[in-house]
C-alpha cells in the first residue's frame, strides 16, 4: 500500500512529535513550514514580566513557544529559583503548552475546559476576584478574544508579546504538488500557518477535494475556514498526536463529513 503524503505545516525545531507520529502512521512527511516563529520586535514588556512575575495575580501562557520566550528571558534575567514564584496562578492553553511549562519547573494551577485561550480566559474570569491582575503572554499578534473577556469580568490585564510569528515561502514545487493533488492531506497545528499557506495557494479553495485539509483544534479549524475551506478533519484534542492521529484517520479512510467545531 503506498504511504499516504502529508504536508506538515508548522516549523520544526529539533524532535517535531507530528512528524515522528505520523511516521509511526505510516505516513510520509513532507516538511513545508509556513510560518517562521521568532523574538517579539521588543523585549521590553517580556522582560518586566520576566522580572517580577510575582505583582500579578495569574500568569496565562497562550502556546508552548510563550512558555519557551518567557523561560529563555528568565533563564537570562532571574538566576536560581523557579520562574514563577509561588503564589501566582498560572493557566495554559492546552496539554502540549502544560507539559513545556512544567518541564520547565512552572506548576500549572489553571487549565481551560476548552482548547483556545477564550476558553481558558472564560476559566479564569469565573474564578479571579475583581480587580486580579492577570499578564497573558501570547503571540505578538495574538488574538485578543481572551484579553477582552477578561477585562469584561472585571480583570486588570496586560497583554505581554512574548514572541512574533512570521510568514515563510512555501516552496512553490509544495504548493504545486499540492494543486496536483500529489500530497494526501494537509496538517495545519495553527491559525498563522494555514493563513501564511492560503496566501502561497492563492487561497485554501485552491486544495482539491481529495486532498484532506486537517487542523488541531478550533480556532485553527476557523481560521481554515475563513482562508477558503473548512478542514475535513479537526484533532479530538489539541495535541500533536492527536492531529497525527486525525489526519492518518481520515487518509486511510475517514468519512470526510464536515467535523464538529
Amino acid at each position: 500500500m503506498t504511504q499516504p503524503r502529508v504536508v506538515v505545516t508548522r516549523p520544526t525545531d529539533g524532535q517535531d512529535r507530528l512528524t515522528e507520529r505520523l511516521e509511526e502512521l505510516g505516513c510520509e512527511v513532507v516538511t513545508a513550514p509556513a510560518i517562521r516563529i521568532g523574538p517579539p520586535r521588543s523585549y521590553e514588556a517580556l522582560d518586566a514580566l520576566v522580572r517580577a512575575p510575582g505583582r500579578y495575580d495569574y500568569l496565562l501562557f497562550m502556546s508552548r513557544n510563550a512558555v519557551r520566550y518567557f523561560v529563555q528571558r528568565s533563564r537570562r534575567y532571574r538566576r536560581g529559583g523557579p520562574p514563577v514564584p509561588a503564589g501566582a496562578q498560572v493557566g495554559v492553553v492546552g496539554a502540549a503548552t502544560s507539559a513545556v511549562a512544567e518541564r520547565a519547573g512552572i506548576c500549572v494551577t489553571v487549565r481551560s475546559n476548552g482548547r483556545t485561550g477564550a476558553d481558558l480566559a472564560e476559566a479564569v474570569a469565573a474564578d479571579a476576584a475583581a480587580g486580579a491582575r492577570v499578564a497573558v503572554a501570547q503571540a505578538e499578534d495574538g488574538r485578543e478574544e481572551p484579553a477582552e473577556r477578561l477585562r469584561s469580568a472585571g480583570l486588570s490585564v496586560t497583554r505581554v508579546p512574548a514572541y512574533r510569528t512570521r510568514p515563510a515561502a512555501v516552496p512553490r514545487e509544495i504548493v504545486a504538488a499540492v494543486r496536483n493533488a500529489e500530497v494526501d492531506a494537509l496538517a495545519f497545528a495553527s491559525p498563522s500557518s494555514a493563513v501564511s499557506f492560503a496566501v502561497a495557494l492563492g487561497g485554501l479553495a485552491a486544495v482539491p477535494l481529495d486532498v484532506a485539509v486537517a487542523a488541531i483544534g478550533p480556532t485553527t479549524a476557523a481560521a481554515c475556514e475563513r482562508a477558503g475551506r473548512g478542514p475535513d478533519v479537526v484533532a479530538a484534542e489539541s495535541t500533536a498526536e492527536a492531529l497525527a492521529e486525525a489526519v492518518a484517520g481520515q487518509v486511510r479512510g475517514a468519512s470526510h463529513s464536515s467535523p464538529s467545531l
